[in-house]
């Protein structure tokens, strides 16, 4: 069974929907890699809809939503299933989120990390080929717009609901794949933390955990025989002003077969224009800048320096001074608008560990050396190949 994983694509800074014929272009240039595999997964990073009519919720950072009519880029791809599992799928309550998972049904896509419930949000993605059985399940960090126990969402990341569905496929003979958005925005290299997470993850059971939501790309490895993707940068997200890291990304394939699972990477750029598949010396670039990205994750004292590097950035002081700003009047219920960063940096697992690192880091004297590896961490984000 061969399988192709996606990453983000989102509509929402776009502008006016290009029309059908160059929905269809755009993604020309990887539909052939959609086509040949026997089944193929994508993340949408938007809900679907008019903007005018929903409310966004309360939260940090943007509300991502676009005209229906750009589900003719991925209807032209043609994935066996649709990802929503994502830190926007909730944006503008659950409402726009189950219309859009309905669009999508109502075509014949299974759509998964999104529901009305988070039961319903875990469910996986059955794929069945030549006696071979893949249980694909989305899952992201806990930000804004997650599922609870009652309330629709995306599928936030819940130890207990992840190690059921694993041993749920395994109980039937499927391969668990987990399809994770989380990690740290514009960082090139996975954190401690991420690593003990998606490695734990196939201890428990996962033959392959595929992530995104970095909006760069990361590196991968084999871990006890399973692919770990940590980051695939995005799969089309046009956005004004950002590093050349964004604009680049790769596709993953995964061939499961009795002796296992392997890995096969396909690397791109894109622009508002299309999706740009790298070949000749682009692609021998490309490949020396992943190999670089790869070869700290298996030594805990690099990726742990690395992961120092990032906290000790300049850039990084935003999260201080929402931590020194705080007022204790604002958890009064009457200011929900001063808690949102806060709940948001204390809530989701990336901004957690990236503050307890900061605080740590300094409380241990190393931020001093830390700092010193902030151009080379800037360089990979500039991806000068």
């Amino acid at each position: 069974m061969n399988l192709l994983f996606a990453a983000d694509i989102s509509f929402n800074f776009v502008g006016d929907y290009p029309g059908d014929a160059q929905a269809r272009r755009t993604v020309l240039g990887i539909e052939p890699l959609f086509r040949a595999a026997d089944f193929s997964v994508v993340n949408l990073e938007n809900v679907l809809g008019d903007a005018t009519a929903y409310e966004p919720i309360l939260k940090s950072g943007p509300a991502l939503i676009s005209d229906q009519r750009f589900a003719e880029y991925i209807f032209a791809l043609h994935p066996s299933a649709i990802g929503m599992a994502n830190n926007h799928a909730g944006d503008y309550t659950a409402a726009p989120l189950l219309a859009t998972r309905d669009l999508f049904e109502k075509r014949g896509y299974t759509v998964i990390g999104a529901g009305k419930n988070l039961a319903e949000a875990y469910r996986p993605a059955v794929f069945e080929k030549d006696g071979q059985t893949a249980h694909v399940i989305a899952v992201c960090e806990n930000e804004f717009g997650c599922a609870t126990e009652e309330a629709g969402g995306a599928a936030g990341f819940s130890l207990a609901y992840i190690t059921r569905a694993i041993q749920e496929a395994q109980s039937v003979g499927a391969y668990p794949i987990v399809y994770f958005h989380g990690g740290h925005e514009g960082n090139p290299f996975p954190s401690p933390k991420r690593i003990e997470l998606y490695r734990h993850l196939v201890d428990m059971g996962a033959a392959a955990v595929i992530a995104m939501h970095a909006h760069c790309p990361q590196g991968y490895e084999m871990y006890e025989g399973a692919p770990i993707v940590y980051g695939m940068g995005n799969l089309f997200f046009p956005f004004p002003n950002v590093k050349n890291s964004w604009y680049y990304g790769y596709l993953t394939a995964l061939s499961l077969s009795k002796d296992g699972v392997s890995l096969e990477t396909h690397p791109y750029r894109f622009d508002e224009e299309g999706i740009f598949l790298l070949t000749g010396d682009d692609k021998t670039r490309f490949d020396a800048y992943m190999a670089e990205l790869c070869a700290p994750i298996g030594d805990k004292a690099a990726i742990a320096a690395l992961f120092d590097a990032w906290c000790a950035m300049p850039e990084r002081y935003g999260y201080y001074r929402m931590l020194t700003d705080f007022d204790v009047s604002q958890l009064e219920e009457s200011d929900r608008l001063g808690t949102v960063d806060l709940k948001n940096n204390f809530g989701c697992e990336a901004h957690n560990e990236l503050l307890t690192n900061m605080l740590s880091m300094i409380y241990a004297g190393r931020r001093e050396e830390a700092l010193r590896k902030g151009d080379y961490i800037r360089r990979l984000q500039n991806m000068e190949l």
